[in-house]
């Protein structure tokens, strides 16, 4: 048994001053408690401002090196308009060219950034499996995942993604989509592979996805996660859904249903089951899907990027509905930041101020905090951490560079969402374990050299293919 002192801890929705934590041989919070003066051991006083790490639901880690290249028009052959469907050339462009080794790099740079930004927990939608290796028999993209993962030391729920179709109606994939699809038979065999090589004990969650329903038939959707729910290691299912307005028009037109009505009517909304984006629902989808204890997962930033549209989550809050935030694309790593953008499109949209707070919780910052650290871990599988028995998993900003010191203690998230552009943690602990220790970890530095060594590697290819 140990114990660390936080200057200033959140704990169930409340800041309070001088918080021991003791914590287990496990990496548990065995007990809270008021630290006086003669109490503090030496050096494990943590000055700032602390709160439980957040899980990033929904992550496309080899995307991190994405942003920088499909910032000009036509950069995805978009020609004279540019949207998300030519922003995908460009995302197959990558896909198509990267490594094992080079996947691995990009991975930890990307979950380093993610733990220093507050995560403590990462959700990898991996819809990569063979790499460009010249080994395409060799199922691959997990364990480069698993090993940066390992190397940062931040939580991972691997969420291996079944592709099929380039379309509603099986329309056959695109030479870019290709590298993505199984069939039904090799997923479940790479499904038991997995199994085998994360046992339990590894401390790796798994978790399946379904790339969406135009890449699905959703009778395999309704016979693939039949299988794999009855399973006790799958934990929760995924699924990009009602991210473009075309998505859905193409749902209506071949199933007769909307993305959201054709899953409840066929029974796939549930407590395992997480919807990513769901930006074009209407409000009685969103009371739907919050009825069903389903997750919904945001990634503002990057559907801010993409011009997915603007998600308005007020339905599925009024509702009680389960939230939760993701990275995806990785054009923004601060959960922060999600949690401004989402609030600052919908005042955009609104023309008022705080849309997303309420009477009980009038600030914007503290009920957003609130509920995507709940729906979080949730929807990556894992209980939520900084209680009592919990995961000591905590994240610590510099209460000066915040400005904290001269507000009172109610606004210090307000300060952290809306009055820092992108806060980065001092101290980072997950399971009890430092992993970021005076804004230093230790494997930064190979992990930086790693990283540049990859996207260096990538630039003549990746220049080549998103020219030619």
């Amino acid at each position: 048994m140990r114990s660390v002192t936080f200057q200033y801890l959140w704990v169930e929705g409340q800041w309070r001053r001088d918080v021991e934590v003791r914590i287990d041989d496990a990496g548990c919070i065995a007990q809270l408690s008021h630290a006086t003066d003669g109490q503090v051991e030496a050096g494990s006083y943590v000055a700032g401002l602390t709160l439980p790490g957040l899980a990033d639901a929904h992550c496309h880690a080899f995307q991190r090196v994405l942003p920088p290249w499909t910032q000009r028009l036509g950069a995805g052959r978009g020609g004279a308009v540019d949207d998300f469907w030519s922003w995908r050339e460009a995302m197959y462009a990558v896909a198509g060219l990267v490594t094992a080794t080079q996947l691995e790099a990009i991975t930890a740079r990307c979950y380093l950034e993610l733990l220093r930004a507050g995560y403590g927990g990462v959700a990898e939608f991996l819809y990569l499996h063979r790499l460009s290796d010249g080994q395409r028999g060799l199922l691959d993209a997990d364990m480069a995942v698993a090993a940066a993962a390992a190397r940062v030391g931040i939580r991972l729920t691997l969420l291996p993604a079944l592709y099929q179709h380039g379309g509603f109606g099986r329309v056959p994939a695109t030479r870019g989509q290709s590298r993505f699809v199984r069939s039904s038979a090799q997923f479940l065999d790479d499904w038991s592979e997995l199994e085998r090589r994360y046992p339990a004990a590894s401390g790796v969650v798994l978790g399946a996805a379904f790339h969406s329903l135009r890449a699905v038939e959703l009778d395999t959707v309704v016979a693939i996660s039949d299988r794999l729910l009855a399973d006790q290691r799958c934990t929760m299912m995924h699924l990009h859904i009602a991210e473009q307005p075309q998505e859905v028009e193409e749902c209506l037109r071949h199933y007769g249903e909307t993305p959201v009505a054709l899953l409840e009517e066929h029974g796939l909304l549930g407590a395992r089951w997480a919807l990513i984006h769901g930006i074009h629902t209407r409000p009685e989808e969103l009371e739907c899907i919050a009825r069903s204890q389903a997750t919904l997962v945001l990634c503002p930033t990057t559907e801010a990027d993409l011009g997915d549209g603007c998600a308005d989550p007020r339905p599925l809050l009024a509702a009680g509905g389960r939230l939760a935030i993701g990275s995806d694309s990785n054009i923004g790593r601060s959960p922060y930041a999600e949690l401004r953008q989402l609030e600052w499109a919908l005042r955009l949209e609104q023309g008022r101020r705080n849309v997303l707070a309420s009477a009980e919780q009038p600030a914007v910052a503290d009920r957003l905090y609130a509920i995507v650290l709940a729906g979080g871990w949730h929807a990556v599988g894992r209980p939520v951490p900084g209680t009592v028995g919990s995961a000591a998993d905590f994240a610590t900003f510099d209460a000066l560079a915040l400005d904290i010191i001269a507000q009172q203690p109610e606004n210090a998230l307000s300060a952290l969402v809306f009055d820092a552009g992108a806060p980065s943690a001092q101290h980072v602990m997950v399971g009890g374990r430092w992993l970021i220790r005076d804004g230093l970890h230790p494997q930064q530095e190979r992990i930086e050299s790693d990283y540049r060594a990859a996207i260096t590697q990538l630039a003549a290819p990746l220049r080549s293919a998103l020219s030619g």
